[in-house]
């Protein structure tokens, strides 16, 4: 029972362990499924306890006893190596059923699905994880073949299979001892192997870098690398090529190792120890070659390698040519991939104080964002992002402004209103005009019609005052965005406040000394007064209470006012002879008491003199008046009339004359005064020294109510009622100008 238990328990920790561990002691990792066999091993997939994905080779011991020297060997050498071509360990433990060895997550090489770029450059590797064998640890592989190389994630190649690997010149190697028990390794070993006495050296290596070679080209080898193999599979030792050899002879001009791909992979290697000019060399270059080279090898070697250059300085001042070619290699990268490799780089260099860093990271902000979650920008690139907007360098505010296009997306509706809009309304009034320029552009394209989520609150108390403020700016060119800006967002603003607010400010650009200028503003007026337009014909007739009816004269005189240009001076006549009209009633009913009280009319400005009454008379309810002919007030026609009738209705001319106040019966000296005399048929007889002739389209038989409010005493007429009319008007020659003049 106890020898099914211990059965039970190793075949529990070579699967998997027990309770989510290996259950092997002094190894932490979790052995997963099986995934391919390589002799001695069997590989399964694992994980480690931070998570990290692993491969794990188990040796079955009561499976394979004859080669326990084999895999104990290939343990014991694996802790020992640790080079850039050789299967990378990350753990081991030997127990008493097994033996297992954790490394790098791999695949054995498989030759059917290949890049011929990655081929050369994996017979690179491996030809360089040789001459560190031969030359520094003074080793000797001797099992150099297809099933001892191994393939990473990002397609590179890793020397695996040191089951027989032994030093130079030993007395008793194990390539000797084991190599009979290896299969098929009669068949492509060295034959100097065979000879008992023969010491091994490198020159065993270059005989098994050979028959690699002949495994990846079983049909045709590229131009050169054929006479590189013939020289790597002579039979004398002596002069048979070596790995370092191999190395040398094919990176030479020309070579099968001499390809932009390879050189490119070679550079990044040893790009630590490369001066400044080489550096900003290779990475101008980087991004259009970068195209070409393998997808799968670009993004997940190549890549993590650029932005560790970039974030611990390595690129000098080529931040924006590695990040191009960043850019580059990232486009074609999943989501869920991006967010692993790139994202948390993005972030950290964000966060950088590197000012040449934080311009080139502006720069291509759109193409470095679009594969992060709205979260993780939010959160943890935005902040960064913001102090730019208040750098001292204008070049990094300038960048800042122009990036905002690429953010504002990605933060959201709600940070955009409260935060990042108002970044870029301070920056309207930069101390450099061409960040002023750009950003009104900006929030140009912010405030559009589909912008992405400006609040029409935001537009109004935020954007609209930055607008308005930069109209007045002296740099032309912002004068001339803000026209622009303001002709994108018509649409969205309120027609009042257009009306009101912004076509004022606008009207002065429209003569502005920048012929831009005053094109912008022209074509923001055009738009403007379309969207007002626009709103004015969905308007109500009137927004006024519905009056009562009133007279016929009154709608006479309405309805001659609209149809005419000139309508609102005859509309001010005809009110202020009705006025006069009704004042004269009203006068004439007082009786005897006007009369004692020496009223009279005044011709041309002539006052009377003071009559002495002491209190103005009492002035009691006068009935309406009603005019029954158009011909009760008539006076003939002057000759230089400023008013006259056609047939296609009233006119105005410019013949007003030196006395055209008088012909009116103004007085100069004052013009709110309009007097009138009395006379004893209930009419007025106007006092004028050139009459006027006043007629009407037709009969008309208006109702007027005349109010006459009292007056004290204050001249020398005791009753002279003030009337806001035509007598408010100097019409005629003068200093004074013509109200009217504006509309001829």
């Amino acid at each position: 029972m106890s020898g099914l238990s211990s059965y039970l328990m190793s075949t529990l920790s070579r699967v998997g362990g027990l309770g989510g561990s290996s259950g092997i002691p002094d190894f932490p990792f979790v052995v997963g499924e099986k995934v391919a066999t390589v002799w001695p091993w069997t590989i399964h997939a694992g994980t480690s306890t931070d998570g990290k994905h692993v491969s794990i080779f188990v040796f079955d011991k009561p499976r394979g006893t004859q080669y326990v020297g084999a895999a104990q060997n290939a343990l014991r050498r694996m802790r020992t190596l640790r080079h850039p071509g050789v299967l990378r360990y990350m753990g081991g433990a030997e127990t008493s059923d097994a033996i297992y060895i954790a490394t790098e997550r791999i695949v054995p090489l498989d030759l059917n699905d290949r890049n011929e770029e990655l081929v050369r450059w994996g017979l690179f590797r491996i030809a360089e994880a040789l001459r560190f064998v031969n030359e520094d640890c003074k080793l000797v592989h001797a099992n150099v073949c297809k099933d001892a190389v191994f393939v990473t994630d990002a397609g590179e190649w890793r020397l695996g299979g040191l089951e027989l690997m032994d030093a130079v010149g030993a007395e008793r190697p194990v390539y000797r001892e084991m190599g009979s028990v290896v299969p098929g390794y009669a068949g492509r070993m060295a034959p100097e192997i065979k000879v008992q006495g023969v010491q091994g050296t490198a020159a065993l290596d270059g005989w098994g870098l050979a028959e690699l070679i002949s495994e990846c080209y079983t049909t045709e080898m590229p131009l050169g690398l054929g006479a590189l193999h013939a020289q790597l599979r002579n039979n004398n030792p002596k002069l048979r090529m070596t790995a370092p050899g191999f190395v040398e002879a094919a990176q030479r001009s020309g070579g099968v190792l001499d390809t932009a791909f390879v050189r490119a992979c070679r550079f990044l290697e040893s790009v630590a120890v490369k001066d400044s000019h080489e550096r900003a060399e290779f990475f101008a270059g980087l991004g259009a070659a970068a195209a070409e080279f393998p997808r799968v090898f670009a993004q997940r070697k190549m890549l993590p390698e650029l932005l560790t250059l970039v974030e611990f300085g390595g690129a000098d001042n080529g931040h924006s040519a590695v990040l191009a070619s960043v850019v580059q290699i990232a486009r074609d990268m999943d989501e869920t991939e991006y967010s692993t490799v790139v994202a948390p780089a993005v972030v950290r260099l964000f966060a950088s104080t590197d000012r040449a860093l934080r311009f080139a990271l502006l720069e291509h902000a759109t193409a470095l964002l679009h594969g992060m979650h709205d979260d993780v920008v939010v959160a943890s690139v935005y902040p960064a992002f913001a102090t730019g907007f208040g750098d001292a360098a204008p070049a990094i505010r300038e960048a800042t402004v122009k990036a905002a296009l690429s953010m504002a997306p990605r933060v959201g509706s709600k940070t955009l209103n409260s935060d990042l809009i108002k970044h870029l309304v301070r920056a309207v009034a930069d101390a450099e005009p061409g960040i002023r320029t750009n950003s009104l552009i900006c929030i140009g394209k912010l405030c559009a019609k589909n912008g992405p989520g400006v609040t029409d609150t935001s537009l109004r108390y935020i954007v609209c005052p930055a607008l308005l403020h930069a109209l007045r700016d002296v740099f032309p060119p912002v004068r001339a965005a803000a026209l622009a800006v303001s002709g994108a967002c018509a649409m969205r603003w309120d027609a009042v406040d257009v009306a009101r607010r912004v076509v004022p400010a606008i009207s002065p650009l429209l003569v502005d000394g920048e012929r831009p200028v005053r094109v912008a503003a022209a074509k923001a007026i055009h738009v403007m007064v379309a969207h007002i337009e626009g709103h004015a014909r969905e308007m109500p007739e009137t927004v006024a209470k519905k009056m009562d009816k009133v007279g016929a004269q009154a709608e006479a005189v309405a309805d001659l006012a609209a149809n005419g240009w000139g309508g609102w001076a005859v509309s001010s006549l005809s009110s202020t002879i009705s006025g006069a009209i009704s004042l004269a009633s009203s006068v004439s009913q007082s009786g005897a008491r006007s009369e004692s009280a020496g009223v009279r009319s005044e011709p041309s400005g002539i006052r009377s003199e003071p009559s002495g009454l002491s209190e103005p008379p009492q002035v009691s309810q006068r009935p309406s008046t009603t005019i029954n002919s158009p011909t009760a007030v008539s006076t003939s026609i002057s000759s230089n009339a400023a008013v006259s009738q056609s047939a296609g209705g009233w006119e105005f001319n410019d013949d007003w004359g030196e006395d055209a106040a008088d012909a009116w019966g103004i007085d100069d000296n004052d013009d709110d005064s309009w007097n009138a005399q009395p006379n004893t048929t209930g009419g007025m007889t106007a006092v004028a020294n050139t009459p006027v002739k006043l007629a009407k389209p037709a009969a008309i038989t208006p109702v007027i109510k005349p109010v006459v409010k009292p007056v004290t005493k204050k001249d020398t007429n005791p009753v002279q009622p003030r009337r806001k009319g035509l007598g408010a008007m100097k019409l005629g020659g003068g200093a004074k100008s013509n109200p009217v003049d504006q509309f001829l």
